[in-house]
């Protein structure tokens, strides 16, 4: 039995808020898959996975990069957390979800959604938490996601 969070990315872990603080102190971009992700983000994304030992899905548009790819930027970057899978394709974010879990409904026991769009089905409003794209996941969005996990 496993705790799931479905991770997008943008406006996640990759904030305007990080976006504009390297382009206003000319960083460059640290790896091929661009800037590194948000630090305040991250580290609020470590605190989830840390209370809930929950394993991660990417729901975000960067799953077109393919799962082994994601895993070793995960690796290579040191984030927190085990990335498990990417939802398969399909017309939202919320229908991609609800079809990855249909496929494992006897092996997931809890789950919690951060995104910072909501298309979600009504079914899943209650396991959501929508981030502000300026800054990511705050103390706050952590909080309700933990909450929605535990």
């Amino acid at each position: 039995m496993i705790k799931v969070l479905f991770l997008d990315i943008d406006g996640v872990l990759n904030t305007d808020r990080q976006h504009w603080h390297c382009q206003m102190n000319g960083i460059t971009p640290v790896d091929e898959f661009g800037y590194e992700f948000d630090h305040k983000a991250v580290v609020n994304l470590a605190t989830i996975l840390e209370e809930t030992d929950a394993e991660i899905v990417i729901s975000s548009s960067w799953k077109f990069l393919g799962l082994q790819t994601l895993q070793k930027m995960w690796k290579d970057r040191n984030l927190p957390g085990t990335i498990l899978d990417i939802t398969p394709d399909g017309k939202s974010k919320g229908s991609e979800i609800d079809e990855w879990l249909m496929e494992r409904e006897a092996q997931v026991i809890r789950y919690a959604i951060i995104d910072d769009e909501n298309d979600m089905l009504t079914k899943q409003q209650k396991h959501f938490v929508q981030t502000n794209s300026q800054f990511g996941i705050t103390c706050k969005d952590a909080e309700r996601v933990i909450t929605i996990i535990r």
